[in-house]
């Protein structure tokens, strides 16, 4: 049959499908660039780093690099675009499978399903063709992400990656991020621990693992629920993560069936793709181990060298916003003038009721106080850990612990000839001690006595729990919006501190409470230890 006739025997297909035909066939031939988008929510990141059962690994070696034939691809995406009605037949997917190890691991594998093609079944057909046989030679080199549902109440940012509610953004309630499969999906092997409950599933066309993970085995740990969703047709893998437990599966399945990765225009060779054997390799080759310029313990004299005083003026980087200066990276002035130790958020100001119910800063605030803004007992749990496969990790003690509120006053000020805008700041707590051999170490009070345990768990973390919002967005971002040559700005910020910690506490300008770091040593830190006096 000619191919004229052919467009007369079938039926005109409908515009909606032939634009999203054209768009997935648009982005399996053209060239383009790698572009992976990473997650990084920084409740995930604690979440995941509070036991070693906690680490995801893949293990498989990388598999050889396999030229695919697209001439398949082509032709069966000409023929859906030709027609709406597909004769029956049989078409390989990529699909999940899982398969149990232990009480508590969960090995997912990507393999080749057999799909039935009904005839007539324009939607399901052209989604088990377009899917493909072979990998493609060439992938969109980015991806977007469009949500036909968000949950009332909440909105999109991150470029659409994340979701949560508006007046509390940093909620956890849905973050995603993608990888892009390699030439062999089949591969790969996903070894996930601490996994409680899990589901193999279907959503709009594209297969899913569902997973509900929690770390301890009492269940009052937080839980976790992860998805990995596959797009064959930008050959990638999406990472659903939510962390907020008022969010249902079904709300979780109801948003993941809204999501469309969308390619670029821009393409790139797969074979020169950064892929999720490669991002695997790399984790587990780099195992987090200490590096240059980055340490678990100094002599006692790095600390000392460069250590400021409350009142003391010192130097520090600070980056400002790309766009809107010339350079991005500067030099500005820095001086603790004023620190506050409270029991009670009033030392905030006589807006500190405002300031809890504002939803702009993290959970400890509100956690942490009472209805009269007195700061409550801290409840600590020791942790002996479990591997994550067999076992769960097990509180094996609990105590309570004297919590105080740190409100410290800080001068920013530029003493350079241009005007800074959206300076980023950050001022976090380290507890310093010296240890057995003369050496300065990260405390850890859960090394204090013996016992069956193996890390101790806390809601404070010594980050900056409250500070002066500022930025274009006003979200509660640390930014200094504008500073002007030659002027000063103060800041404030609080930290909520176990009370018996406050002899080993520094002031980190460069920001971050561990590991220490070669830069925040050269800029020292300010001495806070003489607060608990």
């Amino acid at each position: 049959m000619k191919l004229e006739n052919m467009r007369q025997e079938f039926p005109e297909m409908p515009e909606s499908m032939r634009t999203m035909i054209e768009r997935e066939v648009a982005s399996q031939v053209k060239v383009e660039q790698q572009q992976e988008h990473i997650l990084s929510d920084r409740k995930i990141r604690d979440f995941t780093a509070r036991s070693e059962s906690g680490q995801q690994s893949i293990t498989q070696q990388k598999p050889a690099r396999k030229k695919a034939g697209r001439t398949f691809l082509l032709v069966a995406a000409a023929a859906a675009l030709m027609c709406t009605t597909v004769f029956a037949g049989v078409a390989i997917r990529e699909r999940f499978f899982t398969e149990a190890e232990g009480n508590y691991g969960v090995n997912i594998t990507i393999g080749p399903a057999e799909t039935e093609v009904e005839s007539g079944d324009a939607d399901s057909s052209a989604a088990a063709l377009l899917s493909g046989l072979e990998a493609p030679e060439e992938i969109p080199a980015d991806v977007t992400v469009e949500a036909s549902y968000i949950p009332e109440g909440m909105v999109q940012y991150d470029d659409g990656w994340k979701m949560d509610y508006e007046d509390d953004l940093y909620g956890g309630s849905f973050s995603m991020g993608v990888r892009i499969m390699d030439e062999d999906p089949t591969e790969t092997l996903i070894l996930e621990t601490s996994v409680v409950d899990s589901e193999v599933l279907e959503i709009n066309g594209h297969y899913a693992v569902w997973l509900s993970l929690n770390y301890q085995d009492d269940g009052s740990g937080s839980t976790m629920q992860k998805m990995y969703i596959l797009y064959p047709e930008v050959w990638r893998m999406l990472t659903i993560y939510s962390l907020n437990e008022e969010v249902t599966k079904e709300e979780l399945l109801k948003v993941a069936e809204g999501i469309s990765l969308i390619g670029s225009e821009e393409m790139m060779l797969l074979e020169e793709a950064y892929t999720i054997s490669d991002y695997e390799e790399e984790t587990e080759l780099a195992d987090y181990d200490v590096t240059d310029g980055i340490f678990t313990t100094v002599e006692v004299s790095a600390v000392e060298e460069n250590l400021h005083q409350i009142g003391d003026s010192f130097e520090i980087s600070a980056y400002s916003n790309r766009e809107a200066d010339e350079d991005f990276l500067h030099t500005v002035s820095v001086r603790v003038s004023d620190v506050q130790v409270s029991d009670n958020m009033s030392v905030l100001g006589d807006d500190w009721q405002s300031i809890l119910d504002s939803g702009m800063y993290t959970d400890e605030l509100q956690e942490s106080t009472d209805e009269d803004g007195n700061l409550l007992p801290e409840l600590i749990e020791y942790v002996k850990a479990g591997d994550g496969i067999d076992t769960l990790n097990t509180v094996v003690k609990t105590e309570e612990a004297e919590q105080k509120l740190i409100c410290a006053t800080i001068e920013f000020t530029n003493n350079g000839g241009s005007d800074l805008h959206n300076v980023l700041y950050n001022a976090d707590l380290m507890t310093l001690t010296e240890d057995d051999d003369g050496m300065m170490i990260i405390y850890d009070r859960s090394t204090l006595e013996e016992g069956d345990w193996d890390y101790m768990t806390a809601s404070c973390g010594y980050e900056m729990d409250y500070y002066t919002a500022g930025g274009e967005e006003n979200n509660g971002n640390n930014y200094i919006t504008d500073l002007l040559a030659g002027e000063t700005v103060t800041v404030t910020v609080a930290w909520i501190v176990r009370a018996n910690e406050m002899p080993y506490l520094y002031l980190n300008m460069e920001g971050g409470t561990y590991p220490i770091y070669a830069e925040g040593l050269a800029v020292g830190y300010v001495d806070f230890r003489s607060l608990e006096n």
